[in-house]
């Protein structure tokens, strides 16, 4: 382009800078918006507003400004888009004390006439600072101003209603809204369905659901999974397999985290082979499961009592290549731990490095405990040992466990030994003077489950 003769106009160099601004590189759009002004390429006001919005997006506010003082120099005027990036970048570094005086400011001194993308950025600001009465004021202001609010407007408000806990402040709202001829979008009601549902309505969120489709705004995948979360957090596992019927019936295709919150409620339920036709639907589906999936289905396992279940499914899916991360292998250690299948534990435990995976302290502390619970304490002595090689730490959990049973079993020598170890190493929790928990009669606290302890 520079070597044109004569040089492109500033519309071409606009462009090229546009271009930039869509590939998200802002520090080159503005290391070639410098070259433009050092090389005296024409440049105009909106050029300068394409390099401020670039260095807002930089979290640089502070170049912004400087850049502002620039239009001056050039004479240009800044345009309700300048002030609204500047407005935008104030906020997005957390200054929304100074972006609320440059609004006021501009609109005291008469500088711009603020447009309603000006009064949605500044709400936004506000709602999320947890400023919710003055986005209400300057709502009510804006319509002073007849400033038309739009969907992005009352969905803001909404939302930080409901954030609030005023879900029916909000719905008188989104009620108002529709009176005036505004139409809610999708994402308007979802947010309300899932303040509802949050709260335990179901009933004022499936009426939520109803409106949604008398308006032809047909609720979303993501709508559904709300209120899907919701029926199967209280219980309700009926109705949340009945809404997985109208997904389908609708032609909307149900997600891993559809089924992810379906085979969650399954277990809690005990309901096990309702969850494994749930995993096979998935297959029909197209869907590949993900790590959570499996991880949901082999805790439902090991806490039904399942673990050899549990491990020829995990060996299974092993087998067929599926990803299985660091938390699948705390989940198996604990229920064969839990249920005495210690020399499968201790086989998992070992091959976990030929799997690709380096055991972490929660691992070591998992299989200590499951050796001491089990009474294998020579085999927990050399983990102990390869604990203390790795540098990490034995929890209070162990060490709680470790005095109980030397209680239990005094001068047992290989106790002892590991005791010296731990004392010797430093192995011991950050904060020792914590109280020591209660323990059950397998080494746990009293208040908690084996499976949330290892967690």
């Amino acid at each position: 382009m520079l070597k044109r003769q004569p040089l492109p106009t500033v519309i071409d160099f606009n462009q090229l800078l546009t271009a930039l601004v869509v590939m998200k590189q802002y520090a080159v759009a503005v290391s070639l918006f410098r070259d433009m002004c050092t090389l005296r390429i024409p440049v105009d006001s909106f050029t300068f507003s394409i390099a401020i919005n670039c260095c807002c997006h930089s979290n640089r506010v502070d170049s912004a400004f400087s850049l502002l003082g620039g239009v001056f120099k050039r004479g240009f005027v800044p345009d309700v888009v300048i002030y609204t990036t500047l407005i935008r970048g104030l906020l997005y570094e957390h200054k929304s004390h100074e972006a609320r005086l440059l609004f006021t400011d501009l609109i005291k001194y008469g500088e711009i006439y603020p447009n309603v993308v000006t009064f949605n950025t500044v709400i936004n600001g506000l709602c999320k600072t947890g400023d919710t009465d003055k986005a209400l004021w300057l709502f009510k202001f804006m319509e002073k101003l007849e400033c038309k609010p739009d969907t992005v407007t009352y969905s803001t408000i909404i939302d930080s209603l409901c954030k609030r806990g005023l879900v029916d402040d909000a719905l008188s709202l989104l009620c108002k809204m529709i009176k005036k001829g505004i139409s809610p979008s999708v994402h308007t009601f979802t947010i309300l369905i899932h303040a509802y549902c949050k709260s335990g309505k179901l009933d004022d969120a499936k009426r939520l659901i109803e409106m949604m489709n008398k308006k032809s705004e047909y609720p979303d995948l993501f709508a559904y999974n709300t209120l899907m979360q919701a029926y199967c957090t209280q219980g309700q596992m009926d109705g949340a397999l009945a809404l997985l019927n109208t997904i389908i019936s609708k032609e909307i295709k149900p997600n891993c985290f559809t089924y992810n919150v379906l085979l969650d409620a399954c277990c809690r339920e005990l309901k096990l082979d309702m969850a494994m036709d749930l995993y096979r639907n998935m297959a029909c589906e197209g869907l590949k499961p993900t790590v959570q999936t499996h991880g949901i289905l082999l805790q439902g396992l090991c806490g039904m009592g399942k673990p050899m279940e549990a491990l020829s499914f995990f060996y299974k899916i092993h087998a067929q290549g599926h990803m299985l991360d660091i938390v699948i292998y705390h989940t198996m250690l604990t229920g064969l731990c839990k249920n005495q299948f210690i020399d499968q534990a201790l086989s998992l435990f070992h091959l976990m490095r030929c799997h690709g995976l380096i055991p972490d302290r929660n691992t070591y502390n998992i299989i200590i405990r499951g050796c001491l619970w089990n009474k294998k304490y020579d085999e927990a002595c050399k983990i102990v040992d390869k604990m203390v090689d790795c540098g990490f730490l034995a929890d209070a959990i162990t060490t709680s466990l470790l005095q109980h049973l030397l209680l239990l079993e005094v001068c047992d020598p290989t106790l002892l030994e590991i005791q010296q170890k731990c004392l010797h190493s430093g192995i011991h929790e950050e904060n020792p003077g914590a109280d020591i928990p209660k323990l059950n009669h397998i080494g746990c606290p009293a208040e908690k489950s084996i499976e949330s302890a290892s967690y």
